[in-house]
């Protein structure tokens, strides 16, 4: 028998025990309406893990790194879940974004301490303590994987996992936009059974192209069937509701076919029997184009949802995070903060934006200084600290997105932000 990981080991654990710019004359407290900085973590874009080359598919291509790479890219974070030691385990999605240039890239859990106090001189550091390699050592996916062989390692031509929850006996649950399917792992990372599909809710049949689940153009058993999701349109958001009983999972766009394009569908899923328990809700994306890519519980029937665009740096317009009731007939929806315009009064990100413009080769950063926002075009993971803050993470599509400083890869930044307005559970 393999033996379990420290990360397996802990999980298990855990599951049974329940200012610079001197010159600079602007404000020192933000507005009513937008949240403040109160804390930053950088790891940088070149932060590699142990592993296999990778990238392969990616060379010769112009990019903002050269491919191949010699090992794993610590990158594309899109799903947070913290731990009562005060670490956190980050999600990495397929690697570079697609089904074929990914077939390298094993899949995989990171655990993380973030040191975010450190105000005025520079951000905090991230710590990549240790990861678990995502596989199926029981032959339960039922199509050809990338690495067939023992141990049948998962890699981001198989799934591409969007979000995480820990369960309280250690079990983890996995969302995947390829499929779109949900994924039940072992703390150590084996699949636990069979992936599940995410059945049609009834309203939406008529619009499903005769599927009775969603399929995106990546979805492996789709076989000569149309897919009804546009590509990259299946499961971003992933929430454990307030009792452990139920996962609550958000589809990140509409059908092809649905006359309403912002139209988005929350559903409802029973963890004991692994199966979708028939009750769903619908919302309305602020622009037809609007991804949904997060979810995060609150209360009984209350989350906080992240909406953005597609676009980048000075491009961006749309990345903010709301607060919807599905109690509430039809379901409402309220602003809780925009990440493009938020405010760095204690000065975290100053010296760097001071530093920026001094130095031509860094010249054009975004959205650093007292004015600050997060302009990435994958904002995936969100956290509720408190009733006041929010921790949140970009995926930095390494090594695409250049959001923050055209012409550089994309760091993975974590911000700890405080709301003007505490929300209510």
């Amino acid at each position: 028998m393999k033996k379990p990981s420290a990360l397996a080991v802990t999980l298990i654990f855990l599951s049974l025990i329940s200012s610079g710019g001197g010159c600079r004359q602007t404000e020192t407290r933000p507005t009513d309406t937008a949240a403040r900085l109160t804390g930053r973590a950088v790891l940088p874009a070149d932060t590699f893990g142990p592993g296999p080359a990778t990238g392969q598919a990616l060379a010769g291509k112009d990019l903002l790194r050269k491919a191949p790479f010699e090992a794993v890219p610590v990158q594309g974070f899109s799903s947070l879940v913290p731990l009562p030691d005060g670490t956190f385990l980050a999600l990495s999605d397929n690697g570079f974004g697609a089904r074929a240039n990914s077939a390298d890239y094993p899949l995989r859990w990171y655990r993380l301490r973030l040191d975010l106090e450190n105000p005025a001189s520079g951000s905090g550091s991230v710590s990549v303590l240790e990861h678990v390699t995502l596989r199926d050592p029981d032959s339960l996916v039922p199509f050809l994987l990338t690495c067939p062989e023992q141990p049948r390692h998962l890699t981001g031509a198989d799934f591409d996992p969007e979000s995480l929850a820990l369960m309280p006996d250690g079990t983890l649950w996995v969302g995947d936009e390829f499929g779109p399917f949900l994924l039940h792992f072992s703390p150590d990372g084996a699949l636990l059974q069979a992936p599940v599909p995410v059945p049609v809710v009834p309203p939406l049949q008529e619009f499903a192209r005769g599927l009775d689940h969603l399929s995106s153009p990546d979805n492996p058993t789709l076989g000569e069937a149309p897919p009804n999701l546009p590509g990259s349109g299946g499961l971003e958001g992933m929430a454990l509701g307030p009792d452990p009983d139920h996962l609550y999972v958000s589809v990140e766009k509409a059908l092809l076919d649905d006359p309403d394009q912002t139209r988005r569908t929350i559903l409802e899923f029973d963890p004991a029997t692994a199966r979708f328990t028939g009750r769903f809700w619908f919302f309305q994306a602020d622009r037809n184009d609007a991804c949904v890519t997060t979810l995060e519980a609150l209360g009984p029937g209350r989350f906080l949802l992240l909406e953005r665009d597609s676009f980048e740096g000075d491009q961006a317009a749309l990345k903010r995070v709301y607060q919807i009731d599905l109690n509430a007939s039809p379901v409402t929806k309220t602003l809780v903060c925009d990440l493009l315009d938020l405010r760095d009064p204690d000065g975290f990100t100053w010296a760097e934006a001071d530093a920026a413009e001094a130095n031509p080769a860094r010249k054009g950063a975004i959205g650093l200084g007292p004015r600050y926002s997060f302009p990435y075009v994958t904002t995936e993971s969100l956290l509720v600290l408190d009733p006041e803050t929010l921790l949140l993470v970009n995926d930095n599509n390494y090594p695409f997105s250049q959001g923050r400083r055209p012409g550089r890869p994309d760091d993975n930044e974590f911000i700890r932000l405080r709301l003007s307005k505490a929300l209510q559970p």
